[in-house]
């Protein structure tokens, strides 16, 4: 195999298996295990990751299923017309939802983002700062709920129409209740905080992506990090949380997130990132744009009633902001 020769030649390696898993592969060597993943990011993205990771372990945090260089010090290669990333492979253990484990993730997720401060280089960065976005997409779910809501004849197909006029209007107040909360000058503060401190976060921090490897924590799937505010790490930690358990207390596992630099305005900046329902409104996008589904009705039909069984947790939010 060419890809084998080629990733043997690059990383120095002896090679003792190499086995196709969809878009990756498992290698094998007497030493260790690795995943050569095929990934759709440009080559400034990959050495902006790769530098986020180089920071971690320069601060002593090294827990995280890290990128492999080449021999010559490049965080990807280039085969076929395609980019790879070699990252370790390593044993790896689910984390349950019960007290003891859920503390353990806080006290690692408030070491990873001391550990993602300052950071020296910026190579890609551009690519990768996602500062006020979360303020955009509430302006534009705002504007595409309400434009259906006062002209539902956009929606072609009826069963969907049907299901979304049924749903859009719990959308739309959490929508409300999350803009009035993005729009205030303390989330432009918070901005300026982050981007003085050139700080970085995971970018898709759910308890899933968190794994037990050894009796030790360990973060996965880090090709997500981008540089912003560290509420939207917590906001989606604490979400894969209450997608689980709807009964959580999520006011007092955002309060153990803050040691020493609570505020009220950060609490109700996660409960607003909480509220926004972005999957209800990549589906509702999906269906403006492919019109008549009659192909597919049923299965909008089911999306969106399951993502608005999921989004259950979010009336408590409403409640607990008023």
């Amino acid at each position: 195999m060419a890809l084998k020769n080629i990733i043997s030649l690059q990383y120095g390696m002896n090679i003792k298996s190499m086995k196709q898993l969809q878009n990756e592969f498992l290698i094998k060597t007497a030493k260790a295990e690795y995943i050569a993943k095929k990934v759709k990011l440009s080559p400034a993205e990959i050495v902006f990751i790769y530098h986020c990771q180089e920071h971690l372990k320069e601060n002593r945090f090294v827990s995280f299923e890290k990128i492999v260089p080449t021999k010559d010090g490049c965080p990807y290669l280039r085969f076929d017309k395609s980019i790879y990333v070699l990252i370790e492979h390593f044993q790896k253990e689910p984390i349950e939802i019960i007290e003891k484990e859920i503390s353990s993730c806080i006290e690692f997720i408030n070491m990873f983002h001391a550990a993602s401060t300052n950071l020296t280089s910026t190579i890609g960065a551009r690519y990768k700062a996602s500062y006020g976005k979360d303020r955009i997409a509430a302006r534009n779910m705002y504007s595409v709920f309400t434009k259906i809501k006062q002209n539902p004849r956009i929606i072609k197909n009826e069963s969907l129409k049907k299901v979304i006029l049924k749903t859009i209007d719990k959308n739309i107040e959490y929508v409300e209740k999350a803009t009035k909360i993005l729009e205030d000058d303390s989330y432009l503060s918070i901005i300026r905080r982050s981007m003085q401190e050139n700080r970085f976060i995971h970018g898709k921090l759910t308890l899933q992506n968190i794994v037990k490897s050894y009796n030790k924590l360990r973060l996965l799937n880090m090709f997500d990090v981008e540089l912003n505010i560290r509420e939207k790490d917590i906001a989606t930690f604490i979400k894969s949380l209450l997608k689980r358990n709807k009964d959580l207390d999520f006011d007092e596992i955002i309060g153990r997130f803050y040691i020493t630099s609570f505020d009220q305005y950060r609490q109700k900046l996660i409960l607003a990132l909480l509220l926004l329902p972005y999957e209800y409104f990549s589906v509702v996008k999906k269906v403006l744009k492919l019109g008549n589904l009659e192909w597919a009705s049923k299965g909008f039909e089911e999306k969106i009633n399951r993502i608005c069984e999921s989004d259950e947790y979010k009336h408590k939010i409403l409640a607990s902001l008023h």
